[in-house]
């Protein structure tokens, strides 16, 4: 289960939020908008990664990985590629969607480590 930990309004109003995420393993902040959630509700997957970049395969150790970025929202990301027609990477019980199309030498089953510049809920 993923469920929403803490929520920072950037304007309530607009339902503009960051909203942190945790699923166990790991904390996610994205940003959601327009968010009709509260603290402790579930969300519903998949989340969506914007500005992805710098996808490669991994060789070697097979692991997930969420770091932060530079950028307020931004992250270093690896996990698992689960459907590659919908470009979408699991990382623990996350499941993200690329915004672009993986590359082709990558197939579901491989690691894969990216970058993107922010993370949205909807």
């Amino acid at each position: 289960m993923i469920e929403i930990i803490k929520i920072n309004w950037l304007s309530q109003e607009g339902k503009e939020a960051e909203v942190y995420l945790f699923d166990d393993n790991f904390n996610i902040i994205c940003f959601s908008h327009p968010l009709n959630k509260k603290i402790g509700d579930e969300i519903t997957l998949p989340l969506y990664a914007l500005n992805a970049k710098k996808i490669y395969r991994v060789n070697g150790e097979k692991r997930f990985l969420v770091e932060k970025g530079a950028s307020d929202f931004g992250y270093k990301l690896s996990g698992e590629v689960i459907d590659k027609s919908k470009n979408q990477v699991k990382i623990g019980k996350f499941i993200i969607e690329l915004d672009i199309p993986l590359p082709s030498d990558i197939e579901v089953n491989n690691y894969v480590s990216f970058i993107c510049d922010r993370i949205d809920l909807y």
